[in-house]
């Protein structure tokens, strides 16, 4: 949720189904966010895809399973390394009754938070590129796609399989209006426990019980090709939050549309964006988002940086004074890592791609150039790596990026 929280109370005490002041701008920032049309000198996607025709198709194990932890592998250019844009092209359009967020292709699009994975292993290993994507709306649920290419196309679920309802593989439920949904994916493979692990928020106003509105669950699946995903529930039934708020300002309504990750060193990391707000004279006053981090040895146990936040407005960097939003963190190497967000100008206009070197994730040297080409949007940046070509996901799009050293 971007500006006050769908479905929050206006006054204290009562609930409405509309949202309160600030969403309605806020949406209109998502939507344009989400909207944005690739713009590029070189070629469209299918020529630079022809280009690399073998190289697309191969199967490079080791590179699939750095992919696949979410966590790419950029330590062969240790002298640092730039990325050009090459082409790009839409993935995702709405053709589903589910993903319009009024249920009657008017509303606006806001179709995408997209994150690919590669079913290579155990029994359904099938070799194809899973997309796991969402919208940001009312009773959003969590669509996939399937695509033999990392370029695509991508079929949705409903469209190879005639017999199904629809391309879900995570339901919300509830009916139109209703501010329950699902939403920001973020699908990893946990070699652990030989599973599938899949990130999303939802919204469940607890702000009188102190947890905030909007926090993050986990389901798993053994088998990509069935796509039967289990969510992790309490003794209850009810979703089990493994991300959640905090009681610090900085996150004590929000814990949401994080990227997740897992380190060179085995360790896990979670890419945190936090939202904080307090009710004002009755009415519900939200920050602009912040970033920090969490870490886990199992993937399902976390624990909160102290220092968190540690990316935001005012932190003498010389930041914008907008939303902050996670991104992606890759391998440099050793113990150095590149963490890549994004800023804006209050409250959300004129967003920026920032980069920064860390070795603990307290501390971030800034890259000042080589990088600006990457897209900005809503959600994180989901990143695929073949050779020296980067296929990066946001939104509706995927981007064809050439890697270079310096």
């Amino acid at each position: 949720v971007e500006g006050a929280p769908m479905g929050l109370m206006h006054k204290r005490g009562y609930t409405y189904l509309k949202t309160i002041a600030g969403t309605v701008l806020a949406m209109a920032i998502i939507v344009t966010l989400q909207s944005v049309k690739p713009v590029f000198a070189g070629s469209d996607l299918s020529d630079v895809i022809r280009q690399d025709a073998d190289i697309m198709r191969s199967v490079d194990q080791e590179e699939d399973s750095s992919n696949n932890r979410r966590c790419i592998n950029f330590s062969d250019f240790q002298a640092g390394f730039s990325l050009d844009m090459l082409a790009g092209t839409q993935i995702l359009w709405r053709t589903e009754r589910w993903e319009d967020r009024a249920w009657d292709g008017k509303g606006p699009d806001t179709l995408g938070y997209p994150s690919v994975v590669r079913n290579i292993y155990g029994d359904g290993a099938d070799y194809k590129y899973y997309l796991y994507y969402s919208h940001h709306g009312p009773s959003a649920g969590i669509g996939c796609a399937v695509s033999d290419c990392i370029e695509g196309p991508y079929r949705k679920l409903a469209e190879i399989d005639s017999t199904r309802l629809d391309s879900q593989v995570l339901r919300c439920g509830g009916k139109y209006g209703d501010a329950a949904h699902f939403s920001s994916p973020c699908v990893v493979w946990n070699e652990d426990v030989k599973a599938w692990y899949m990130y999303f928020h939802f919204l469940k106003n607890e702000w009188k019980e102190g947890k905030g509105h909007q926090k993050t669950a986990l389901a798993s699946c053994s088998n990509l090709r069935e796509n039967s995903w289990k969510p992790f529930t309490d003794d209850s039934g009810n979703l089990k939050v493994v991300l959640p708020t905090t009681s610090e300002r900085w996150m004590n309504s929000q814990s949401s549309y994080h990227a997740i990750q897992r380190l060179h060193n085995g360790l896990w990391s979670a890419f945190l964006r936090g939202t904080g707000g307090s009710f004002f004279d009755d009415r519900w006053v939200q920050d602009p988002c912040k970033l920090g981090f969490a870490f886990s040895k199992n993937a399902e146990s976390w624990e909160y940086a102290t220092t968190n936040p540690v990316i935001y407005q005012g932190d003498g960097r010389g930041g914008k004074s907008g939303v902050y939003r996670p991104k992606f963190v890759a391998y440099l190497g050793g113990v150095k890592y590149l963490v890549c967000w994004q800023e804006s100008d209050s409250y959300d206009v004129n967003p920026v791609i920032v980069c920064g070197r860390t070795s603990d994730f307290k501390a971030f040297e800034k890259i000042r150039d080589g990088y600006s080409q990457l897209p900005v949007g809503d959600g994180m940046m989901c990143l695929w790596r073949i050779g020296t070509k980067l296929f990066v996901f946001s939104g509706r799009y995927v981007y064809v990026m050439r890697i270079f050293g310096r």
